[in-house]
């Protein structure tokens, strides 16, 4: 639930991106706070993507101010390769490394960037294999794995980091239906924990169950915002309302 004594993790403020003549995002403001389950929805080629990439500079914005964890990211004095290590993002393809193994996988940036002895980064990835459902895939290379063993480990390789923030672009869309589920469970139980989660996705029932809040985008601006209960049951905005009608 929106609570304002709590720390902001993501402020975005008047944010406008452009893709060539397209205006991808129109006017953003959008607030998250520490622990909050902020889940995103909309048509396709809304902009929800683009808001979630704006959050760590994977798109450069036009216009507006994004404060991560107290960094505004566009400012030329911030290290954005800082604000990155405690930003993990999950996209919808697995982007694991194919040549390594799923333990490789998960150790590689923890050794690099945090700093970790091997050991250490072993132990950390072995227990967060064991959260994820797949220890014994440790020594297997990510091409033996199914689509949903693979999302589980892009999961684990963030979560490794031990990142203040998760972004999740549509991290199911790429799987089997029957791969779906496995997926969504991780997610789940890191919502249970505490996490802070910005989740793009199409599963409603993901919405429903474990989001704090509700935004429906479309043409790149945030048009209703809101409850879960408040969005399933009675959205105001009318493009929200059609859109409802038209997934439910």
């Amino acid at each position: 639930m929106q609570d304002n004594s709590r720390r902001k993790m993501v402020q975005m403020k008047g944010v406008v991106k452009f893709f060539g003549s397209l205006k991808a995002l129109d006017g953003v403001n959008l607030d998250v706070y520490d622990g909050e389950k902020v889940v995103i929805i909309g048509p396709s080629g809304s902009g929800k993507s683009t808001l979630l990439r704006s959050i760590n500079k994977l798109e450069e914005i036009n216009a507006g101010t994004i404060i991560v964890d107290g960094f505004e990211i566009n400012d030329p004095q911030t290290n954005i390769n800082k604000v990155r290590e405690e930003v993990g993002m999950v996209f919808q393809q697995f982007n694991v490394f194919p040549h390594k193994t799923v333990l490789e996988n998960l150790t590689m940036a923890q050794i690099v960037v945090r700093k970790r002895t091997r050991q250490e980064a072993e132990e950390i990835s072995r227990t967060l294999l064991t959260k994820v459902g797949i220890l014994e895939k440790a020594n297997e290379y990510p091409t033996k794995l199914s689509g949903g063993q693979q999302q589980r480990v892009a999961i684990a390789r963030a979560l490794a980091m031990e990142p203040r923030l998760m972004l999740f672009d549509e991290p199911t869309s790429a799987l089997d239906p029957e791969m779906i589920g496995e997926v969504l469970e991780v997610m789940v139980k890191l919502a249970k924990e505490g996490m802070t989660m910005i989740v793009v996705t199409h599963e409603m029932g993901f919405a429903r169950e474990v989001s704090d809040r509700v935004i429906f985008m479309d043409e790149g601006r945030i048009l209703e915002e809101g409850s879960p209960e408040h969005f399933f049951k009675s959205p105001t905005h009318e493009r929200a309302k059609q859109f409802m009608r038209q997934i439910l």
